[in-house]
């Protein structure tokens, strides 16, 4: 029983990979009640996911700025150009 608490609480390697996973692998029951008993009592693995959590965010809201800047937008002379083409 002391192993098992000790590998439970002394992984944070495995619980960042598994955090960082997360989105892509579904993992058992097991697997995340023993991720979550360890981040409850790790500072540095609530730490990490903290920061993993902010830096997502903003690639987030970075990669939506690059997609917003790239939306091109017609001329008011080309504008005038289709519209007296359409109405012919």
């Amino acid at each position: 029983m002391k192993s098992y608490i000790n590998r439970i609480l002394n992984n944070c390697s495995e619980v960042s990979l598994n955090y960082l996973k997360k989105d892509e692998v579904s993992f058992q029951l097991k697997q995340r009640i023993e991720m979550k008993i360890h981040v409850h009592f790790c500072k540095c693995c609530q730490n990490f996911i903290h920061q993993s959590d902010i830096i997502d965010n903003q690639l987030k809201l970075y990669k939506e700025s690059l997609l917003e800047d790239k939306k091109v937008k017609a001329s008011d002379e080309l504008k005038d150009k289709l519209e007296k083409i359409i109405s012919e």
